[in-house]
């Protein structure tokens, strides 16, 4: 669920339709509230917490059309300060402005391959065996530059005899 949850828009989206669902609940809740409510826009009202509560849920599915989901958002979270009883009391339209901008402003993280952190159970033997190897490859290449050519060099001159003269090239 968590890497679910990182490869999308998740808070937007809750917060989408947590606005969506308060923006309906309060035209369930007529007969409790003392409020004067104008029956006209009760339809709109309907209209615009379902778009918004649909649009929160496309932003998890479609992760990609996020601008316009949260453009659609943030409109309709405008216009239900005038339809849906300033916004659901104000509450409504603030979780919808907040999730839409949350949803445009949204962008993927983009994380390297090779980073321990972001591999699954199924790469992290590949990944372990390619950090011994090029490890070990490492060493072996700067053991290999000094310890073996070195030794190769000196085995392959003849001992330096003491007693003779050192030669002299012609000049």
């Amino acid at each position: 669920m968590k890497s679910w949850r990182r490869s999308r828009p998740f808070w937007s989206g809750l917060l989408i339709v947590l606005a969506g669902a308060e923006l309906l609940s309060v035209p369930f809740t007529l007969d409790a509230l003392s409020v004067a409510i104008l029956f006209g826009t009760v339809g709109a009202t309907y209209l615009i917490a379902l778009v918004m509560m649909i649009a929160g849920v496309l932003v998890w599915l479609q992760p990609g059309q996020r601008v316009f989901l949260g453009l659609v958002a943030v409109l309709l979270s405008m216009a239900s300060f005038v339809y849906s009883n300033l916004g659901g009391f104000l509450i409504g339209m603030s979780l919808g402005l907040l999730g839409g901008t949350l949803a445009v402003a949204w962008t993927p993280v983009s994380r390297p391959a090779s980073r321990l952190d972001s591999l699954s159970l199924r790469d992290l033997p590949g990944a372990a065996r390619q950090l011994v190897s090029s490890e070990t490859l490492g060493r072996v290449g700067h053991w290999s530059r000094r310890g073996p050519a070195s030794s190769r060099i000196s085995a392959s001159r003849e001992p330096a005899d003491p007693t003779a003269e050192p030669q002299r090239s012609p000049q």
